[in-house]
């Protein structure tokens, strides 16, 4: 399903805008435990309604000055930073879709690029501190791919299906037998959900890939940072910023990394 580039260039950024809007409340709101649709937003500090007009991202933050309409206590700037950052990864999503805004893109690559890419931010931000990946993301993912495979394009409802199956189910088994033999909790199931939600959007040989890449990184990150900080290495590791990165990688480069493969072979 190929559509002119122009398109996902003029749209991916205005709704990577958006997307980070909601992954601001995403982030502040799920580690306290409180619903991500009740109470619309607000100010923290008075409590006060946010209409539409001014929860626009980045230039309502601009517009109001950094305050709230109402109370006019300062907004963190953190907020149009999020908004700023998943408008910069949608645009990213589209360049990589189609690098040329006058050539055709395929609608279904773009999406699953901007996705993969924009959910990076509520994955990185929520998981480093306090090791817990919102189902938003996870489940959010294998709705996604499985819906996108019964259009042209897209990877085939089996191969979807398939590959829910075998990245979610490998991995809580290897989650369940990895527990058992070092006597305490292996890979968390919020890790488990979000691999199988890569499994429904690319499969399960490029999602695999995707694995080995992450395990790679958290390897050459984690530990050298945890044996200078003298952190205890058996602590819980937060796999989901790692795992997350390495997916955009597989599905742009991972079919050339099996085609290789083949060859050496």
């Amino acid at each position: 399903m190929n559509i002119p580039a122009i398109f996902l260039w003029a749209l991916f950024p205005v709704l990577g805008a958006c997307f980070g809007s909601f992954f601001n409340v995403l982030i502040y709101r799920m580690p306290r435990e409180m619903s991500i649709i009740k109470p619309a937003s607000h100010c923290p500090n008075c409590k006060h309604k946010i209409p539409f007009w001014q929860n626009i991202p980045i230039l309502s933050w601009l517009f109001l000055g950094g305050r709230c309409a109402s109370c006019k206590e300062s907004i963190s700037i953190k907020y149009p930073i999020v908004e700023f950052l998943g408008m910069l990864l949608g645009f990213l999503a589209a360049f990589l879709a189609g690098p040329s805004p006058w050539q055709d893109a395929s609608l279904i690559r773009g999406i699953s690029l901007f996705w993969l890419l924009t959910t990076l931010i509520p994955i990185f931000a929520i998981d480093f501190k306090h090791l817990l990946l919102p189902d938003t993301v996870s489940i959010g993912g294998v709705a996604l791919g499985f819906a996108m495979s019964f259009f042209d394009g897209g990877i085939g409802i089996l191969n979807s299906l398939i590959g829910i199956a075998v990245c979610g189910g490998g991995l809580f088994l290897f989650s369940v037998i990895s527990s058992k033999i070092i006597k305490r909790e292996g890979m968390g199931f919020g890790d488990v959900k979000l691999f199988a939600g890569f499994g429904a959007i690319m499969g399960a040989e490029l999602s695999y890939i995707s694995l080995i890449i992450g395990s790679f990184l958290a390897l050459i990150v984690i530990a050298p940072y945890r044996i200078k900080a003298g952190k205890d290495m058996q602590a819980p590791l937060p796999f989901g910023p790692f795992l997350g990165l390495a997916a955009p990688i597989s599905y742009l480069f991972g079919e050339w990394v099996v085609d290789s493969l083949f060859k050496f072979n």
